[in-house]
């Protein structure tokens, strides 16, 4: 039963430094974006912008809170296997000593080493004398490693009741900082609908400017599905390439949740696919890749190596880049400068320019990704977990 206990411990053990892995990363996540968030907006009144990084914010608080109920859940059940590691433990060691008061009653009985001596001389032969000798070191070596297994079932207990102890802080912790974030999450609940209710009484700018940045997108899309359409209409040609310019024709679909991140640091705060408008009552917007909110002159980057075959500008997308890896395109829009030209063969995180502004005056870049077939794909999908 004491073996059961400690593996399950082991292992419960084993999920608790995950977990507390995975809090240090979603606080590490918080900081960055509260960085990042703090920098992207010029305008000081509200703006969907704006509404989008607390959105993105009280994501990430969400997240975080995810992972702290984990690790209460996990100590609760730290604590109930150690205190039935000390239960176990505690039986042990009794029944060791009780075993132990045995032996030493059992020496007494059998006298001394006077009397044990006399004992082995007594032998009738040397076989006797041999055998009798034998016995009596047999009889000290157990009481020897009878001494020894007290002694280490003891420190095994001390072990465990203070492991029981570590693991009330640290639930109690856990659940103070539990509280102090959800305080967090209300203000930025209580924020959000203020900034909602603020923005209601701006819906026909809104709605201008949602109208303009469908243009845009439908305006890439247009390009995007000729682009498609024109690889899917013809075998692509193989590409001749000096030695040292990247390979193009690594397989692309094997980089789904590996893929490197457009940019070194930022936040997605606007996800791929349809969703409600926040403000404008039953209207639905798509958003064709993601937009990453990132501080002032960071650098795009390439996600996997390709071949740009198109740099363009877009009304409302600023430049775009289009990357070419075999049957799939990455488009990068929202630069405010270009670096690489059509026909260029490009590694894996090669810089193409650096982020421009969304019409609220915040630093954005939006990121797609295409196949063949002209279909978009979630990036998030794509790229891997966490920048």
């Amino acid at each position: 039963m004491l073996r059961y206990v400690l593996l399950l411990f082991i292992f419960i053990i084993h999920h608790f430094a995950f977990a507390q892995e995975d809090i240090k990363q979603a606080k590490e996540r918080i900081a960055k974006m509260s960085a990042i968030l703090k920098n992207t907006t010029e305008q000081k009144e509200a703006s969907m912008t704006e509404l989008s990084d607390i959105e993105a914010h009280i994501e990430g608080l969400k997240h975080l809170l995810e992972q702290i109920n984990k690790r209460i859940v996990n100590a609760q059940k730290e604590g109930i296997l150690a205190a039935h590691s000390v239960d176990s433990l505690s039986e042990k060691l009794m029944f060791l000593k009780e075993e132990y008061a045995e032996l030493v009653y059992a020496s007494y009985k059998t006298g001394g080493d006077f009397e044990q001596l006399a004992y082995i001389l007594a032998s009738d032969n040397f076989s006797q004398f041999v055998r009798r000798a034998n016995y009596i070191e047999h009889y000290k070596d157990i009481r020897k490693k009878q001494i020894l297994e007290i002694e280490r079932t003891q420190e095994l207990l001390n072990s465990k009741q203070i492991e029981v102890q570590e693991r009330v802080k640290e639930e109690a912790n856990s659940l103070e900082e539990e509280k102090l974030q959800l305080a967090e999450l209300k203000k930025l609940e209580e924020k959000q609908g203020e900034m909602i209710a603020s923005l209601k009484d701006k819906e026909e700018e809104i709605k201008k400017q949602l109208e303009l940045e469908r243009k845009g997108l439908s305006e890439l899309q247009k390009q995007m599905i000729a682009m498609t359409s024109k690889v899917s209409s013809k075998p692509e040609t193989p590409i001749t390439k000096k030695e040292e310019t990247v390979e193009v024709e690594a397989v692309f679909t094997e980089q789904e949740g590996k893929l490197s991140w457009p940019v070194d640091e930022g936040v997605v705060t606007n996800k791929f696919g349809l969703r409600p408008h926040p403000i404008l009552t039953g209207v639905t917007i798509e958003n064709h890749g993601i937009d990453i909110r990132v501080k002032e002159n960071a650098k795009v980057k390439s996600v996997f190596s390709g071949v740009v075959t198109a740099v363009t500008k877009v009304p409302n997308l600023q430049n775009v880049v289009m990357i070419r890896h075999g049957d799939f395109f990455t488009v990068y829009s929202k630069l405010s400068s270009v670096n690489v030209k059509v026909g260029d063969h490009l590694p894996a995180k090669k810089v193409l320019g650096k982020a421009g502004k969304n019409m609220d005056g915040a630093y954005e870049v939006q990121f797609q990704i295409w196949n063949k077939k002209g279909q978009k794909l979630d990036p998030e999908k794509w790229l891997v977990a966490h920048q």
